[in-house]
C-alpha cells in the first residue's frame, strides 16, 4: 500500500510539473514568437525611415513619390498562389482585408497585396568610384508571395521587398536612375523604365518585379501607409483619403473596399501646395505613418499549414474569416511615425 501510494503522488506529482513546464514553455514560444515578429518589424522599418529621411523631391510636376493600394495580386507578376486558393489571403472584398477607415493605424487593413510605395532617395557615398557617389536612387516597397529561396519547391511566404535602382548605367548599358528619369507617374506619356517590369538587380523594372535577394522581411501579410501634411498646428491626412479643399475635414475611407486606384486610393505626389483643382491629391507629404504586420513564427506555420489544405476552419467558419482569424491571434503590428525632411530642389 506505502508502494502503491508514493506511485500515485509520484505520477500526480510529475503531472503537475510537466503541466507547468508546459504551460511555461507554450508562453516562451509566444512571447519569443512575438519578441521575433516585432524585431523584423523594426529592422524594416528602420531602412524604410532611412530611405524617407532621404527622400528628394522637385517640384518640377513629376511625380517623385507615389503610393498605391493594390487592387489585387498581379502587380509584380511573381505573386504565388496557395496550394489550396480558396484558402489563401482573402481579396480585398473582405472588409477585413480592405479597410482604410479604421480609426487607428494597428486596426486599418490596407488589402490583399498591401501598399505599393515607391519614391526616390539618396544613396549614400561609398567612396569607391565615380559610380559610387552620393547620388538619387529610386526604391520601392511591396509584398509579394514568394518562395523563400530560388527552387520552385521551396516553401512560400509573404515577403516584404525593398527594391533598389542603381545610379546610373552599367558599362553593359543597363540603365540607372539617372538614365530613366525622375517621374514615378504609372500613365506617364512616353511609358517609363519603371513600368517595365525586370527582375535583374539594379534595373528600372526592380520597382515591379524585385529580384528575390530584394527580399527586405519575411511573413509580412499586410503593409500600410498614411501620408500627412502639416497645416498649421495640426497633420492633415492626404492618403488615403479623397481630396478635399483646404480647411475642410478630408474623408478617410468612403471607398474603403472599391478596386483600387480609387480616389482616395493612390496619391501621386507632384506639387507642394494643393492646388485650386485637386486641392492635396498631389501633394508632397511632410509625415508618413507606416504600418507592418508581421506573423510570429507559429503564425506562419499556420497559416501555411491551412493555404496548404492540412488545417481546415471549424464548423461554420468560412475560410476567409478563419484566415484572418489565424492571422490576427499570432501576428504583430509595429507603426512608426516619420518624418519626411524634402524640400523642394
Amino acid at each position: 500500500m506505502e508502494l502503491l501510494v508514493a506511485a500515485v503522488l509520484t505520477a500526480l506529482l510529475a503531472a503537475v510539473v510537466l503541466a507547468v513546464v508546459s504551460a511555461v514553455m507554450n508562453h516562451w514560444n509566444r512571447s519569443a514568437g512575438r519578441l521575433g515578429a516585432m524585431a523584423q518589424a523594426q529592422l524594416a522599418l528602420d531602412q524604410l525611415a532611412q530611405d524617407l529621411e532621404g527622400a528628394i523631391f522637385r517640384a518640377d510636376g513629376n511625380v517623385w513619390l507615389a503610393v498605391t493600394v493594390l487592387p489585387d495580386t498581379g502587380l509584380s507578376g511573381q505573386w504565388k498562389t496557395a496550394a489550396v486558393t480558396a484558402q489563401g489571403k482573402p481579396g480585398n472584398t473582405h472588409p477585413r482585408t480592405l479597410n482604410l477607415a479604421a480609426p487607428s493605424l494597428e486596426e486599418a487593413r490596407f488589402g490583399v497585396a498591401g501598399v505599393w510605395l515607391r519614391f526616390f532617395t539618396t544613396k549614400p557615398d561609398t567612396n569607391t568610384s565615380a559610380a559610387d557617389l552620393s547620388a538619387p536612387v529610386a526604391v520601392g516597397y511591396q509584398i509579394i508571395r514568394q518562395n523563400v529561396t530560388s527552387s520552385p519547391t521551396s516553401e512560400q511566404r509573404y515577403l516584404l521587398f525593398r527594391a533598389e535602382v542603381r545610379r546610373m548605367r552599367t558599362t553593359g548599358g543597363s540603365p540607372g536612375t539617372f538614365e530613366a528619369g525622375y517621374n514615378l507617374d504609372p500613365a506617364a506619356t512616353p511609358a517609363t523604365p519603371y513600368m517595365t517590369p525586370s527582375g535583374t538587380a539594379g534595373d528600372p523594372g526592380n520597382l515591379l518585379r524585385p529580384p528575390l535577394g530584394a527580399a527586405l522581411a519575411d511573413n509580412v501579410i499586410d503593409f500600410g501607409v498614411r501620408l500627412y501634411r502639416r497645416e498649421g498646428g495640426d497633420l492633415r491626412l492626404i492618403f488615403p483619403a479623397r481630396p478635399a479643399a483646404r480647411d475642410t475635414s478630408p474623408v478617410n475611407g468612403v471607398l474603403s473596399n472599391a478596386a483600387p486606384p480609387a480616389m482616395e486610393t493612390q496619391h501621386l505626389a507632384s506639387g507642394t501646395t494643393p492646388n485650386a483643382s485637386d486641392y492635396y491629391r498631389h501633394a508632397f507629404p511632410d509625415v508618413a505613418e507606416v504600418m507592418i504586420r508581421v506573423l510570429t513564427d507559429e503564425g506562419a506555420r499556420l497559416i501555411a499549414a491551412f493555404e496548404a489544405g492540412r488545417l481546415q476552419p471549424p464548423a461554420g467558419v468560412t475560410t476567409a474569416d478563419y484566415w484572418w482569424t489565424l492571422a490576427e491571434a499570432h501576428s504583430q503590428v509595429v507603426i512608426r511615425r516619420i518624418a519626411i525632411l524634402a524640400r523642394p530642389i
